[in-house]
């Protein structure tokens, strides 16, 4: 390798004006044609309703809220067109009016619009004259103008938006009939997204409940009986007036030999009127659940169950508790009549409950706790898989055991070549190390009928069942050579039954998760970080692992960066819901003034009249990159942690008042502070701190001492320190956000490999070194050091491809500076001694600097300079 060309003179000579100039200009014209103020007006009448259309298409998809998006549908429309009534009627699947969301008008007056067709559009100038309205204007309404226009959403007939005027002369235009037209067709795509992430959030709902009662089932010893604790959890889920839970009243009975039902537990309205009333199996409506073993909403029962049946028609649904072919039992959950009625999308959510609450109950009976407990608490398939082959080698004490996954054509897990996965305890060992018949056996079983037990070989047994991504068999290599009996048997099929269900739902739980987190990176921070920060963020909620804080990082026109760290109230979707609409409100907001004390009070008027939003706390804080200066503002917050490169701590609870939505006028002052060359800032959620029976000023102070002991290390590092040391023993019990600052933020310079751009790269170091406080002496000698890296790479990494570029970057650690220079050519081979009489750089660099790496490689060479900073 070459030590590089004699350019370190030019590198630091070459003064800071060098540099290419460039302008753009920019020039146009527009041309007004025709009758010049006629179409003035019309050009600007048509912009604003651009602009005022494309605000408002905006405004429908901000939010994830059915009810809210369908409401701000209707006062959008009436901002766009300045109709003063409109209302919304939704149609039910046989085209009937289902409900109804309207402003300006009241129940009935919208009723009767919402029952007007209005096929691919209705615009009426003079309603009392116009037959297609006659059911409206026969009920004497003053309403003159009509527009109707039909929102479909995926194919399907969603319902019609009507706006009315009451006004003398006043019509609907075609460029109002345009735009609403247009604002039809967002709306339509935001009520998509709408009822996606409500149906998202139902399911998740029910889902969580499942588990809930599963894992309290197989604890052994549930606070509330078994059947007491499904009933309560259906009438929460639901949302319903009142459940009951009906099962049989000799349970030792054949299904088929049962011949009434007994309401066993009740929730909600007239609970101790109907408890212990009985039903007939024949000629009832639950009865029949139960003898079809399918559910079925209806809104009349056939047989009279007093305190249930006798409070009105309303909407129920009434679902079999099935296990092993076995009815245990009927839940019948009804909705007060004025609520929506139970759709088909609900029952699945609500069957599926059924189907695991009366899993749940019969594993409890049975005393299989110790396998479905794994299941319960189980993440993920692959956890449930290890977790469960422990178990069995337990029960059986067995040498080892197999699980063994064949992926199905198609699955998610197949692969060009599909090779088994294997989850082996007692012996690990890969599907290639396994004996041929041994692959053999796995493999026929796997081919044949599910849930059969395979034990012709002595010593050993497998079994196949159904895996979410294709076939798992499970082998067992039993500790001693004996026959596997029919009682072995048995019981490896019913546990085989067990884990195939339990595997599906875990599964489906993981799947939600997935869609979950999706959702909340989406909407929690920056994909990317700039320069100089470390983020770590944990969500407290299982299974969905959601949560309400947040994180954010903005740049701002003015070229300084916002921080903002918050916590809304509560954990799961609901919060994280309130969380993605507070963390665009505060973005907006900065965007418009960047100002921490002017963004808090704007979401303070927000917090107040977003539910769920009130008693959210946060802190802002605004940076100026180059000079360090913060200014900051805290609603209820923890207090920033600053910690300086020589050990000293300070607190940042200046500026700091009551949390947000609390009092929308209360004043919030501002806090300024510098953060130094080469400090550390920390902000945090209360998560991170906060722990049961301890003060939360002991969290903060440990998290202080935590930072101040690992200052020396990367912001990376140390945000790993920081979170494995504060972690409880049972791990974060509340939602964590940890936000790291290091000043100044690391150096990153990207130009081609020129030896022009030498001069930039130096004024731009140079400045970053001020910047770290590095002293002016050292400062010349990284200077140089780099300047020889710089013209090496330039010299001879990119010697036969010119157009290459080269990477430099600075880090500023506590006590030491950190620098790497990376091509994308490749050097030449060093020359002999003596064959050259240049050759000085790298034994420059060695002087210089404190450690020098050269790391060469396929895509380039890399070299790594470090010195400890004397200052």
């Amino acid at each position: 390798m070459d030590d590089g060309p004699d350019l370190t003179t030019k590198f630091v000579a070459m003064g800071d004006d060098e540099r290419d100039e460039s302008a753009f200009t920019w020039q146009g014209q527009r041309e007004l044609v025709g009758p010049v103020h006629e179409q003035l007006d019309e050009l600007v009448a048509a912009r604003d309703q651009l602009e005022q259309l494309v605000r408002i298409i905006v405004e429908i998809g901000s939010d994830l809220d059915l009810d809210v998006t369908l409401q701000r549908i209707v006062d959008a429309a009436m901002e766009l067109t300045g109709a003063p009534y409109a209302a919304l009627g939704i149609r039910a699947p046989d085209g009937s009016l289902a409900s109804f969301v309207h402003a300006g008008i009241d129940d009935d007056t919208a009723r009767r619009l919402g029952e007007l067709p209005v096929g691919r559009g209705l615009r009426i100038d003079d309603v009392s004259g116009d037959p297609r309205a006659s059911g409206l204007h026969a009920d004497g309404t003053a309403i003159l103008a009509l527009l109707g226009i039909p929102i479909t959403v995926r194919a399907a007939d969603f319902g019609s938006l009507y706006l009315a005027d009451d006004r003398p002369g006043r019509v609907f235009s075609d460029i109002q009939e345009g735009a609403v037209r247009a604002m039809a067709t967002a709306a339509a795509a935001a009520i998509d997204n709408a009822r996606l992430f409500e149906r998202e959030r139902e399911s998740a709902k029910w889902t969580k409940a499942s588990r809930e009662i599963t894992t309290a089932l197989l604890s052994g010893a549930p606070q509330t009986g078994p059947l007491q604790l499904i009933v309560n959890r259906a009438l929460e889920l639901a949302d319903a007036e009142q459940a009951i839970l009906l099962v049989p009243k000799e349970p030792d009975l054949p299904a088929d030999e049962v011949d009434t039902l007994v309401v066993a537990a009740t929730a909600g309205r007239y609970s101790s009127e109907v408890i212990g009333r009985q039903v007939p199996m024949e000629g009832s409506t639950t009865g029949g659940v139960a003898r079809r073993g399918l559910p079925l909403i209806t809104d009349s029962f056939q047989y009279p169950i007093e305190g249930f049946t006798d409070v009105g028609e309303r909407s129920a649904t009434v679902m079999p508790l099935i296990a092993d072919d076995r009815v245990l039992g009927v839940i019948a959950v009804a909705r007060h009549p004025q609520q929506p009625p139970f759709d088909t999308d609900y029952l699945e959510l609500v069957s599926d409950f059924a189907r695991h609450a009366a899993i749940a109950l019969a594993l409890a009976a049975g005393r299989e706790h110790a396998l479905n407990q794994e299941l319960a608490q189980a993440d993920t398939v692959d956890d449930a898989l290890r977790a469960v082959a422990e178990e069995l080698r337990r029960l059986w004490r067995a040498r080892r055991v197999l699980a063994v996954t064949f992926p199905a054509h198609g699955s998610s897990t197949e692969t060009a070549y599909s090779a088994p996965q294997v989850v082996s305890v007692g012996e690990p060992t890969q599907w290639a190390d396994l004996p041929a018949d041994t692959r053999q056996m796995l493999g026929s079983l796997r081919d044949g009928d599910l849930l059969t037990p395979n034990a012709t070989k002595s010593g050993t047994a497998g079994i196949a069942l159904q895996h979410p991504e294709g076939v798992l068999v499970v082998w067992l290599d039993l500790a001693e050579r004996r026959p596997f009996t029919l009682e072995d048997q048995t019981l490896l099929t019913v546990l085989a039954g067990r884990l195939g269900q339990g595997l599906q739902r875990v599964h489906q739980v993981d799947q939600q998760r997935e869609t979950a987190l999706a959702l909340q990176h989406a909407i929690l921070g920056p994909a990317e970080l700039p320069h100089g920060f470390a983020v770590r963020y944990q969500a407290a909620s299982a299974p969905l692992q959601v949560g309400g804080d947040w994180f954010d990082i903005v740049d701002l026109e003015d070229g300084r960066i916002a921080m903002i760290v918050g916590d809304c109230v509560g954990h799961g979707l609901a919060a994280a819901t309130v969380m993605g609409q507070m963390r665009s409100a505060c973005r907006a907001l900065l965007f418009d003034n960047p100002s921490p004390a002017a963004a808090l009070a704007g979401m303070d008027r927000f917090a107040a009249r977003l539910p769920g939003a009130q008693c959210t706390t946060a802190v802002c804080a605004v940076l100026h990159r180059d000079t360090g200066e913060l200014v900051y503002s805290s609603a209820g917050h923890p207090p920033p942690i600053l910690v300086h490169s020589d050990g000293t701590t300070e607190m940042l609870d200046d500026g700091h008042t009551i949390a947000l939505g609390v009092r929308s006028s209360w004043p919030r002052p501002e806090a300024h502070v510098t953060i130094p060359a080469r400090a550390t800032l920390l902000l945090y959620t209360d998560g991170l701190v906060e722990r049961r029976r301890s003060a939360l000023q002991q969290g903060i102070s440990r998290a202080a001492a935590l930072l101040q002991d690992g200052r020396t290390s990367t912001l990376d590092e140390l945000a790993n320190h920081i979170m494995s040391g504060l972690a409880p023993s049972g791990g974060y019990q509340d939602d964590v956000v940890l936000l790291l600052y290091r000043h100044p933020a690391p150096l990153e310079l990207t130009f081609p490999a020129d030896v022009s751009q030498l001069a930039p790269a130096r004024t731009a170091l140079r400045t970053w070194l001020t910047q770290a406080r590095v002293d002016p002496d050292q400062t010349v000698d990284v200077l140089v050091a780099a300047g020889e890296a710089v013209a090496n790479a330039i010299e001879h990494g990119h010697r036969h491809a010119p157009e290459g570029t080269i990477v430099l970057g600075a880090t500023a650690l506590v006590d030491q500076v950190q620098l790497t220079i990376t091509d994308t050519g490749s050097w030449k081979p060093p020359q002999p001694a003596g064959a050259t009489n240049r050759g000085r750089g790298i034994a420059l660099m060695r002087g210089l600097m404190q450690d020098v790496t050269i790391s060469p490689g396929a895509a380039g060479t890399t070299v790594h300079l470090s010195a400890r900073i004397t200052s």
